[in-house]
């Protein structure tokens, strides 16, 4: 059965009907989420995206359980960043990589005067966060370059990015971080590491992964939520460290975001 589903699968996304089969996937989801009184605002006064486009972006069907979720993740960044010197409250510009539907961002505000940035590969939740959140909101491409200036961003944030990503293009992303943001300046950024619960399905265990450094599931669907990419923490360090200074690696079991969380600083040396 997981053979005849991984070529299901791999047949629809080279048809290239990959998008449409997760606008299926996601109204189907939408039906069977938890029952929810119908919100038009949450307390911030920010409008609710629509199941769909949270479903897609998040995997949650519940309103409720994606607004706590974002307000935890952006704790936990925040944490993060203020813990290796240089809290969001401090930053000038925060850009998030990967944005969603703003599951993370709509949440700053309370936290930072920082002028807020997003981009995402998908059209549709960059649309409906230019048109419900404050901030500047753009598509990016699969692949470098970012329509940002160099050196212009305090803190780049991405959560559940890297996961998506292959190795190859992460390196790519890596070295496009270290253009734009500024000396002193933080990327936070999470990944799939060795507890992390989900690479029981990929047949590997922990010490498996350790030993191989990354493993790719459906290598074929990149930029899409079937690609699913692990790396252990030790080798996410020497990849990220060929960019940044590593300041912090943080297990997947005790980040705050799900999983593993990288705090990358970009070096204040001329060379660097």
């Amino acid at each position: 059965m997981t053979f005849l589903k991984t070529h299901v699968r791999r047949a629809v996304y080279v048809a290239g009907l990959a998008r449409r089969w997760f606008q299926i996937r996601a109204f189907l989801a939408s039906m069977t989420g938890r029952p929810q009184a119908a919100v038009v605002e949450a307390r911030d006064g920010i409008p609710i995206p629509p199941i769909d486009l949270v479903n897609v972006t998040s995997g949650y069907t519940d309103s409720n359980v994606f607004l706590l979720g974002g307000e935890r993740s952006a704790a936990a960044l925040d944490a993060a960043a203020t813990r290796n010197g240089l809290p969001f409250s401090a930053a000038g510009r925060i850009l998030d990589f990967g944005c969603g539907v703003g599951r993370i961002i709509r949440h700053l505000p309370a936290r930072t005067n920082a002028r807020l940035s997003g981009v995402d590969y998908n059209p549709a939740v960059v649309a409906w966060c230019a048109r419900n959140l404050p901030g500047d909101f753009r598509r990016n491409a699969l692949h470098p370059p970012l329509d940002v200036e160099d050196a212009a961003v305090d803190i780049i944030y991405l959560v559940s990015v890297f996961t998506h990503l292959r190795i190859a293009t992460q390196d790519e992303w890596l070295a496009e971080f270290r253009r734009v943001i500024r000396p002193g300046g933080l990327a936070l950024i999470t990944f799939h590491d060795e507890d992390h619960p989900e690479l029981a399905n990929t047949g590997l265990t922990p010490a498996a992964l350790m030993a191989v450094g990354a493993h790719v599931r459906e290598d074929y669907a990149e930029g899409t939520n079937l690609i699913g990419v692990f790396q252990s923490r030790e080798f996410a360090a020497r990849r990220f460290g060929a960019f940044f200074d590593v300041a912090e690696i943080i297990p997947s079991t005790s980040s705050g975001v799900g999983q593993a969380l990288a705090v990358l600083r970009r070096l204040e040396t001329p060379e660097s």
